[in-house]
């Protein structure tokens, strides 16, 4: 049986940056952590926050048993803001959701929309108003953007002044797997704490504690190139089938040649983000194996060819940078997989 995460203490690979963080050693008042995706990077900045709110915290961290802690761990802290996208996925902490539901956009409109993979410019003012006041209950704010990357540039001017002249004691926790995506106005205002990711071998360790997953599964979701987090989130909810699918097919291991359509339905059984990061990951997988001397992976695939998978590494990631804006997910996904089963065939 699966344990539940609830700490960063739980991720082996994080115990270096927790130490560092939660031993005080970084004063400053913005931090920006980052790391690959779907490590854990939220729990640590949790973790952090509670630390900072804690009245009595000890080196290990936040004591767990004060007032503040209870009212961190119930989710009506008044002094932990949390911020980030709609759509933002890696995590179902209660904490986390709770705290932030004040700052999502709740469905005002009568119309019905996608939810925003952005941090909006009205959510980032409703932060930064907040922010601008005093303490609620006479200690430190700790305002915590998940995703920060996300911010568009009409939010991150919103938040840019409380970032420069913070009212009273306010510590900013940034998180993000792509921070050379955050404007330079809010980057240079952080000090940058790097958390490194776990090694395959740390990940199926990690992984076989946790669910009774065969060797046959665990090779072929260290080939996803997905984080750990959500490989634990796979195996929980079941989800592994379709993603074994997707990578059989383009490793040509069920004697069907990938054409566009084929290819396109299999990454809609998944969904199109997590679908580009597999196929991508595959990418460069070919990649990497090419420039070791080895035969790669992928055999008579889509990404047996290491010119085309190249070429299909940049592209994949163009895609993965315009998913955000893609006005039809389907389409999106079926002119890339068209491009994809076109392109491999040829020189």
């Amino acid at each position: 049986m699966e344990s539940p995460l609830t700490e960063s203490a739980d991720l082996p690979w994080l115990t270096t940056g927790r130490t560092k963080l939660l031993q005080g050693g970084h004063k400053h008042h913005c931090l920006l952590i980052t790391g690959p995706p779907a490590i854990g990077k939220y729990l640590l900045a949790l973790d952090l926050a509670n630390r900072l709110l804690c009245e009595n915290p000890a080196e290990g961290g936040a004591c767990g048993s004060c007032w503040a802690c209870h009212l961190v761990s119930g989710s009506i802290h008044p002094d932990l803001h949390i911020l980030m996208p709609e759509t933002y996925d890696e995590s179902d902490d209660s904490t986390l959701l709770n705290h932030a539901h004040r700052y999502l956009d709740t469905g005002q409109s009568s119309q019905k929309r996608k939810p925003s993979s952005q941090i909006s410019v009205d959510n980032a003012r409703l932060l930064s108003d907040a922010l601008l006041g005093t303490s609620r209950i006479g200690g430190r704010k700790v305002a915590l953007v998940l995703a920060a990357d996300t911010l568009n540039r009409n939010a991150a001017n919103a938040m840019l002044k409380v970032l420069e002249e913070p009212v009273g004691t306010t510590h900013f926790i940034l998180v993000s797997s792509y921070p050379y995506r955050l404007p330079s106005t809010i980057h240079s205002r952080c000090v940058r704490v790097e958390c490194q990711g776990p090694s395959s071998k740390d990940i199926s360790t990690w992984l076989r504690a946790r669910h009774p997953v065969q060797e046959k599964q665990l090779s072929a979701l260290l080939l996803s190139g997905l984080g750990p987090i959500e490989l634990d989130e796979v195996l929980q909810n079941e989800e592994l089938k379709p993603i074994n699918a997707l990578i059989t097919y383009c490793m040509g291991d069920d004697d069907e040649i990938p054409h566009g359509l084929g290819l396109a339905a299999r990454c809609a059984n998944i969904g199109l983000e997590r679908a580009l990061t597999i196929l991508q990951s595959m990418a460069l997988a070919t990649v990497r194996e090419s420039a070791k001397g080895q035969t790669p992976a992928a055999g008579r695939g889509l990404f047996q060819d290491v010119k085309f998978s190249l070429r299909a590494f940049h592209k994949l990631g163009l895609a993965r940078e315009r998913v955000r804006s893609a006005v039809d997910d389907q389409l999106a996904l079926e002119d890339i997989c068209a491009w994809m089963c076109g392109g491999h065939s040829q020189p």
